[in-house]
């Protein structure tokens, strides 16, 4: 259904405290028309300025600017549907007793999942292809682990990708075999492809239904715009139609998957000055790949792998050219790095990238998990946006330290170095990789403890953030990090009438009660949304 035009008459909205750059503020309402906030200020001097308003008295709580999603695979949260749920599993045991139901609950086609954890699991150990092939048979299986960056396959889905003992590694990529040489079935970061690139791609109609239900979701949480990673060619045609008919629930910032040809072609169109439901935003580029599965790239080898120092899933001198293309477009390279060699490998590339012409929009790094004192203090001091997600360091503690071992443990989820130094912080979720639950995440900056309070005090609890900066973080951290510091992400006279209203005095809650927040009522353009799908 299109979304309405937002109403001509002037709203006025009272009852709420007003979050702020500087946190809440007490008396204070908003005027809005036509998709902008018109005004802000004491509530007897609107009233005054605008007689015949349309009046929306809140009952207390708080209204926020609408919250930004800075990170996330909108395509891959609406799939979750589709493919068995594996997340938050305890053994290799009950993981297999979830596939063996979902089997005969769902007897057709490959068997697809996501969400598993090895490390979870009391053996730590990847399972294996041997594992599914009692009830799988001749059906294909691809199960995705949490992180995205390794699938478990059968033997079937093996055998259909041409896997065998002498299939080579793929560049930047692993086949991981067992003692006699013979594909286990876990493929790491680029092997995946060799098994994805042969399950059936939906239909056009069925990829707009998986985009529009994975933004539906995101709004559901409290979002109005979405910085979407990785946008396929097909995604982007679904997007534009999609926008052509003002179906998007909420604002979609595009970043490409890094496709040569698809970027020079959609980078020689100019970027969109006034911000709009749907634009593409830049480019997203992978070097390393990710710690749970030994995959991010690491400048030692890993403490328990000493093996190993992870993969460069994309040749740094690649990302380096295309970067630079990038900036010198206009648009905006965002850099998936996840160990300190690979977060500096970005800087570095990014430096060089600056030097041949700054762009328009600060480059970003995407998750940078791993980072060196020295690195960290480089962000703010190149201008280099921390895109970070809180969830991923509580979700990750209890086996960072085995992967680090204790003389880098420190490195791990920089926050407080980033902010200090003056980078700018944007919030996302990763999501479908981590729950989109933004006050779940927010609860994480603020404790760095999970929902059970693990660890005590915090992991590494000097890099927390204040509830201030968090929050900013999701909101005006976002914006600016999209080159929309006054359009989004604030509650200022000319921004856009993007608006959440939470029930409780957020400045003031517990970190317990903040994980349990829920939206209240949303505002997207002016106009107020449903929350439910």
């Amino acid at each position: 259904m299109p979304l309405p035009p937002p109403p001509p008459v002037v709203q006025l909205i009272t009852g709420a405290d007003l979050w702020s750059s500087q946190g809440p503020q007490r008396g204070q309402a908003l005027a809005i028309r036509k998709g902008k906030i018109l005004a802000v200020g004491p509530i007897e001097t609107l009233a005054r300025t605008h007689p015949k308003a349309q009046r929306v008295d809140l009952p207390g709580g708080t209204l926020l600017p609408g919250l930004i999603e800075g990170h996330a695979h909108v395509g891959g949260l609406g799939a979750l549907s589709q493919k068995v749920d594996l997340v938050g599993l305890h053994s290799l045991q009950e993981t297999l007793g979830r596939l063996r139901s979902w089997t005969t609950a769902h007897p057709e086609g490959w068997l697809l999942g996501r969400g598993w954890d090895q490390n979870r699991w009391p053996t730590k150990a990847f399972p294996r292809a041997l594992d599914l092939d009692a009830f799988t048979g001749s059906r294909p299986a691809f199960l995705q682990r949490v992180d995205g960056h390794a699938a478990w396959v059968n033997t079937a889905a093996l055998a259909v990708a041409g896997i065998g003992p002498d299939t080579p590694d793929p560049e930047g990529g692993r086949i991981l075999k067992d003692a006699y040489g013979r594909p286990n079935g876990i493929l790491l970061d680029a092997a995946v492809d060799l098994v994805a690139k042969h399950i059936p791609q939906p239909t056009d109609a069925e990829l707009e239904t998986q985009l529009k239900a994975g933004l539906a979701s995101l709004r559901a949480e409290g979002f109005t715009s979405v910085a979407d990673m990785g946008v396929e060619a097909r995604e982007l045609a679904a997007y534009r139609r999609m926008a052509a008919a003002r179906t998007l629930p909420i604002r979609v910032f595009a970043y490409l998957a890094h496709d040569h040809d698809l970027m020079l072609r959609e980078l020689k169109q100019g970027r969109p000055k006034k911000v709009a439901f749907f634009q593409v935003q830049g480019v997203k580029f992978y070097l390393d790949g990710a710690l749970g599965s030994r995959g991010a790239r690491l400048l030692a080898p890993y403490s328990d792998e000493p093996g190993t120092s992870g993969l460069w899933v994309t040749d740094p001198a690649k990302v380096a050219l295309d970067a630079s293309i990038t900036m010198r477009a206009g648009y905006q390279p965002a850099i998936h790095a996840i160990g300190d060699a690979a977060n500096r490998a970005a800087l570095d590339l990014l430096v060089q990238a600056m030097k041949r012409g700054r762009g328009a929009l600060p480059p970003r790094i995407e998750h940078a998990q791993i980072v060196t004192a020295e690195d960290a203090a480089r962000f703010g001091k190149l201008g280099v946006v921390a895109s970070v997600q809180p969830v991923h360091c509580t979700s990750d503690h209890s086996w960072t330290p085995a992967r680090l071992g204790p003389e880098r443990l420190n490195e791990a989820f920089p926050w407080r170095s980033f902010a200090e130094g003056g980078a700018l912080l944007a919030f996302g979720s990763d999501a479908p990789v981590e729950e989109a639950n933004p006050f779940i995440a927010l609860a994480a900056a603020e404790t760095r403890q999970d929902p059970e309070g693990n660890p005590p005090g915090g992991f590494l609890p000097a890099q927390r953030l204040t509830r201030l900066e968090a929050v900013r973080a999701y909101t005006g951290g976002n914006a600016a990090a999209l080159g929309r510091a006054k359009d989004l992400g604030v509650i200022q006279k000319g921004a856009m009438a993007d608006l959440l209203w939470v029930q409780v005095p957020l400045g003031e809650i517990t970190p317990e009660a903040l994980r349990k927040v829920k939206p209240g009522r949303l505002w997207v353009n002016g106009v107020e949304v449903p929350l439910a799908h």
